[in-house]
């Protein structure tokens, strides 16, 4: 039982466990890339910064639309996804850096959009994050942030009193397990006036529920001591039957923000 959910600073992730994760997960949201990228007015000759970049799939998706009068930067503190990055490729008209969000050591106004997708969850300030994503975009520019409220996670199947603990368990591991309902607070925080908060609920099936999110959450539960081993396989037993039957459901409450500087 293994968190490779976990990508704060400092955090002691297994880099080909998280490559892994991440590569599933987007596979899963491939289809909505495309939707947040007009939603960001992202076109031929744009700037975009992506913090958080992880192996760099969205740079180079965005490094094909905004073509080769555009630029795309894609910025993640983790040297290992980063090297992975690189190692997948980079456009010509695309770079990737290792460094912070809440540091960023660009001029004021270098980009036109500016995403943060499932980052600020990860952050221990992140309101200094989206501060200085504020700080480097044109007037005009967006931002836009995505994060799962991991307070919000619905399970049904399993024991009720096992199920709150672990919940908590699992949002309170995260630098920020609200980060989603936190978004406005953030953005208004760093200066945003026009702010498109949206929430919606993902659903996923007992594997990929299990896969991404609650071995995982077993295993924050586990290690916080909230939970013991015997607890953790009766619950997941439930699960499983729940699931044989047919009433097994999982959801969360993911924030899609975007907000205009």
């Amino acid at each position: 039982m293994s968190d490779v959910t976990d990508f704060s600073v400092g955090a002691a992730g297994d880099a080909a466990e998280q490559i892994r994760y991440l590569d599933a997960v987007a596979q899963l949201g491939a289809q909505a890339k495309d939707t947040t990228f007009a939603m960001q007015g992202i076109v031929p000759n744009s700037r975009v910064l992506d913090c958080g970049c992880g192996v760099g799939d969205d740079v180079r998706a965005i490094a094909a639309r905004v073509g080769a009068d555009g630029m795309v930067v894609g910025l993640d503190a983790n040297e290992a996804l980063i090297a992975a990055a690189i190692a997948r490729g980079v456009p010509p008209n695309a770079r990737f850096i290792t460094a912070s969000a809440e540091s960023l050591t660009f001029p004021d106004a270098s980009f036109d959009a500016v995403r943060a997708e499932r980052l600020l969850q990860h952050l221990a300030d992140p309101l200094a994050a989206v501060k200085e994503m504020h700080r480097v975009l044109a007037p005009g520019g967006s931002l836009l942030a995505i994060d799962q409220d991991w307070q919000s996670i619905v399970v049904a199947g399993g024991d009720r009193a096992t199920t709150r603990t672990i919940v908590d368990a699992f949002a309170d591991s995260l630098a920020d397990g609200w980060a989603g309902r936190r978004h406005r607070e953030h953005f208004v925080g760093a200066g945003f006036a026009q702010i498109d908060s949206r929430p919606f609920v993902t659903s996923l099936s007992f594997a990929h529920a299990y896969a991404f999110v609650l071995e995982s959450a077993l295993a924050a539960a586990i290690q916080s001591g909230r939970l013991d081993r015997a607890e953790a396989d009766a619950w997941v037993r439930g699960l499983l039957a729940a699931d044989a039957r047919g009433t097994f459901f999982y959801g969360v409450t993911v924030f899609l923000t975007v907000a205009v500087r």
